[in-house]
């Protein structure tokens, strides 16, 4: 059986359970418990609760006979019960005249016949004389099988079955229904109360759901949660600041060994130009530029954790125009040197974004690399940049397949195992886009190919242009 998984559903049906058991049981149990300790009146004790079983057990017995004379039969039930109680008897009398039925037991007769003109419905005794000081008895107006009569018993033993007799006779019809309109009423209290009492726990899952590798350090406030889930959300929160110390340790790490990197491959670079031009040697230079490269993009992961880039904290507003003219001037003598083109697409009126120039170069000069690789020799590459701050880079290579298209920014993924590039590229383009509140697509180029388009926000009429040159410190990586 699959548990249940809400706390209300739990907490319902634990209290419906329980209180079953304290509502029918419990009760009975307790006044058997009393009576036997003596704790009521003198007069109840445990023979005091055994009337109930044993009168109703005579009323059943009642019948009729071909005439209409109404008797006491002696029914099994009654035959076993008087046998488990030797000092067992009984007797039934007619409504209005007392007139004992043919059946009962004539030691009890004489004290009720003469009480005319009183209506008991309901008197228990004990019998002067009687050398069982325990016994007691009780007389009751019963409904029966053939009409109301006087029902009395005496003198029968207390016995542990009776403990569940009673138990079973308290499942009345209106015993049920007061225990329903009290469970409903209680369900619908507690339902209110637990969903009440965790909506601060559903206000704190919204608040998790949005805490990525980014914002770990965010705290899980406790203040408004029940005192039960403190302890967890504690937990949680040091579990938080242990990954983040881990995250942050590890991106120190990489800054670090990237900043080691680059002097020996400036050295290296220096040393492999002052060798002879040979092929052995194109391809040293070649594998120290890829080895650069992705020194430099480890360089800018490390600054977009450390800067916190995002379009509301850039510095300046940069003209997205000059930007590219610039970026695809310094691009073009590499596009010739591997037998490709470089096109420039955009206004005559400048376009101006609130970012960091070195993130807007970052992102582009990424996209025409990725571009360059894939656009067929003697191609071009196209660079379009609209009004709305949209900047698309078109290739006319093999294109991207549409199931690929939503891995090709996962870091590390390349194309195939002869793709060139080290697979990070695409994936900071995303990190710094986003950052900037922007967006990034893939599609395919008409006619082939693969087209990325990066739409930037544009900055309020207010604060344009507000910018100047890039600040110091600020990186241009490649």
């Amino acid at each position: 059986m699959r548990p249940l998984r809400s706390l209300s559903s739990r907490l319902i049906v634990y209290w419906i359970a329980g209180s079953l058991v304290t509502f029918f049981a419990l009760p009975p149990i307790l006044n058997l418990a009393m009576s036997a300790l003596s704790l009521f009146e003198p007069e109840t004790n445990l023979e005091s609760w055994t009337t109930r079983r044993a009168r109703t057990l005579v009323a059943g017995a009642l019948r009729k006979d071909e005439v209409g004379a109404k008797f006491i039969a002696m029914t099994d039930d009654l035959r076993i019960y008087a046998a488990a109680n030797p000092a067992f008897r009984y007797a039934a009398l007619e409504i209005g005249s007392n007139a004992p039925l043919r059946g009962s037991s004539l030691e009890l007769t004489p004290y009720f016949q003469t009480l005319h003109g009183l209506d008991l419905h309901a008197a228990a005794f004990h019998l002067e004389g009687d050398p069982n000081p325990d016994a007691r008895g009780l007389e009751r107006t019963m409904n029966t099988p053939v009409g109301r009569a006087k029902i009395i018993v005496y003198g029968s033993k207390f016995h542990w079955d009776d403990v569940f007799y009673q138990i079973y006779s308290s499942f009345t019809a209106v015993g049920l229904m007061s225990y329903g309109l009290l469970a409903s009423v209680v369900a619908l209290i507690a339902f209110a109360v637990v969903r009440e009492a965790l909506a601060p726990l559903r206000a704190v899952a919204a608040k998790v759901s949005q805490i990525d590798v980014n914002s770990l350090r965010q705290h899980i406030p406790t203040d408004r949660l029940p005192a039960e889930l403190s302890p967890f959300i504690d937990a949680v929160n040091t579990a938080l600041r242990r990954v983040d110390d881990g995250v942050a340790r590890q991106k120190r790490f990489t800054a670090n060994s990237a900043h080691e990197l680059r002097t020996p491959i400036t050295v290296l670079t220096a040393r492999v130009e002052k060798l002879e031009t040979t092929p052995l040697k194109l391809d040293i230079q070649r594998d120290v530029r890829r080895i650069r490269t992705i020194v430099e993009q480890l360089l800018v992961l490390a600054q977009i954790s450390e800067k916190g880039v995002t379009a509301a904290s850039a510095p300046n507003t940069i003209d997205l125009v000059e930007a590219l003219i610039a970026i695809v001037a310094d691009l073009a003598p590499v596009a010739l040197d591997n037998h490709r083109y470089l096109e420039l697409e955009a206004p005559s009126e400048p376009i101006y974004i609130p970012a960091y120039r070195w993130a807007i170069e970052s992102v582009v000069i990424n996209l025409i690399e990725n571009a360059l690789r894939a656009e067929p020799d003697n191609g071009v590459v196209l660079v379009r940049a609209t009004a709305g701050a949209v900047i698309e880079v078109i290739d006319h290579g093999p294109g991207i397949a549409p199931p690929e298209r939503g891995m090709v920014f996962e870091p590390f993924w390349r194309g195939g195992d002869d793709t060139p590039g080290t697979g990070l590229g695409l994936s900071i383009v995303r990190e710094l886009v986003e950052k900037m509140q922007g967006s990034i697509a893939v599609d395919e180029t008409p006619g082939g190919g693969t087209t990325f388009a990066v739409q930037l926000p544009l900055c309020d009429a207010s604060t344009a242009p507000r910018g100047g040159p890039p600040q110091n410190g600020e990186m241009r990586p490649r």
